[in-house]
């Protein structure tokens, strides 16, 4: 255990597989639709056009068009996935439409995804380090939201910030603990990585789950 209390990630790997035997169609399910909805159509309408003898990559409009979409729809998306792997890691009854509860809060939502992207995009252009660190500084704050539905998007990345302060290696580790399965993934045409999604993202619940009974405010879930 971590000083303090704190899991180990084995830890928090045992509990995911718990929680998701008998529900992996399912996780996976919803790893799938948030792919597909903010992922695979941004990247079609690429076309390599031959310019000289050399091909150049082109995007078309349609491209432009699903890469808008995707950028608005992917703040609920996220917001509702996170909410259906916080079900499941409290094994609470979680449901396929948990995915797009998100919608519901689709202004704080979006704005929490665009803030997010830009605030990483700022730190990255120093240097890739810092960008690293921001991104995980954010990394809880779609948890934090459901957890606290009034919570605006600025006050729940700071509330992230706040939860991962003095933890951020912590979590670092965490994900590297995934890279072993994430080279496996590959292997499989990149079909595995929709069970390691579902698998990654039940173990991030539990380790917000145990930041947040760890925490020295305590109030992480109960209102900032």
């Amino acid at each position: 255990m971590y000083e303090g209390g704190q899991k180990l990630n084995s830890e928090y790997k045992q509990l995911a597989k718990y929680q998701l035997a008998g529900r992996w169609m399912m996780a996976v399910l919803v790893v799938l639709i948030t792919w597909i909805l903010t992922q695979a159509f941004a990247s079609r309408g690429i076309t390599y056009t031959n310019i000289n003898g050399n091909l150049v990559r082109t995007s078309s409009g349609a491209n432009g068009f699903a890469s808008i979409i995707s950028l608005i729809v992917a703040g609920p998306l996220n917001l509702g996935a996170a909410l259906y792997f916080l079900r499941l890691s409290r094994e609470n009854n979680p449901q396929l439409e948990d995915l797009f509860s998100g919608f519901k809060n689709f202004g704080n939502a979006f704005l929490l995804n665009l803030l997010t992207m830009i605030f990483v995009i700022l730190w990255s252009l120093l240097l890739i380090i810092p960008g690293i660190i921001a991104a995980i500084s954010y990394s809880m704050s779609y948890f934090i939201m459901n957890d606290n539905p009034g919570m605006s998007s600025t006050d729940a990345l700071r509330a992230s910030k706040e939860l991962m302060r003095g933890n951020k290696g912590k979590y670092f580790v965490f994900v590297l603990s995934f890279a072993g399965w994430f080279l496996l993934s590959l292997l499989s045409l990149g079909i595995g990585l929709l069970w390691l999604g579902a698998y990654y993202n039940t173990a991030k619940a539990n380790f917000y789950e145990d930041l947040k009974r760890n925490s020295f405010s305590g109030n992480v879930g109960n209102g900032y």
